[in-house]
């Protein structure tokens, strides 16, 4: 699975410690997963949206996703277009429920300050690597079976075509 576009590089004063409920608030958690987009980080970078748009690779600092268990966070990225997330870390919870919607996140110690802003960003996740402006600033492994979530865009479009693929794993 390769992975290719420009880098939105979130603010220096929201890179660190981004927490779900300020990727998308609380009074926005009943909307249709087709409505989300629009509220994404709204209160902090109305902006976002449009952003993201012209740039599917968001970069953060350390601890993004932070906070509550909500999956609507990364949804409200994949509606925006962001394709791949490049942090120094992940809150535990917004990692596993990137991987379970098909959104790479991928970790890179430093991201935010290997990727300049609007940077051409290319991730393959079968080879391992990724480029900025075709230089390797980083390598990623996931095991085999993360790898197929991704690849068939999360584990429910991967089970509805193989309902037997994690199994045993």
């Amino acid at each position: 699975m390769r992975i290719i576009g420009r880098a939105l590089v979130l603010p220096r004063d929201l890179r660190d410690d981004v927490n779900t409920d300020v990727i998308i608030a609380g009074q926005y958690l009943r909307l249709p997963e087709a409505e989300l987009a629009p509220h994404a980080f709204e209160a902090v970078m109305p902006d976002f949206p449009g952003r993201a748009h012209e740039r599917p690779v968001l970069v953060a600092g350390a601890n993004m996703g932070c906070g509550s268990s909500r999956e609507q966070a990364v949804k409200a990225l994949l509606g925006c277009g962001v394709r791949l997330v490049l942090a120094h870390s992940f809150g535990q919870i917004f990692q596993r429920n990137a991987i379970n919607l098909g959104l790479p996140p991928v970790v890179l110690s430093g991201a935010a300050d290997l990727i300049a802003h609007d940077s051409l960003v290319e991730a393959d996740l079968a080879e391992g690597w990724v480029r900025c402006d075709g230089v390797e600033v980083g390598r990623v492994s996931y095991p085999t079976h993360i790898r197929a979530i991704l690849e068939a865009g999360g584990i429910l479009p991967l089970l509805k075509k193989d309902p037997n693929a994690l199994v045993g794993r």
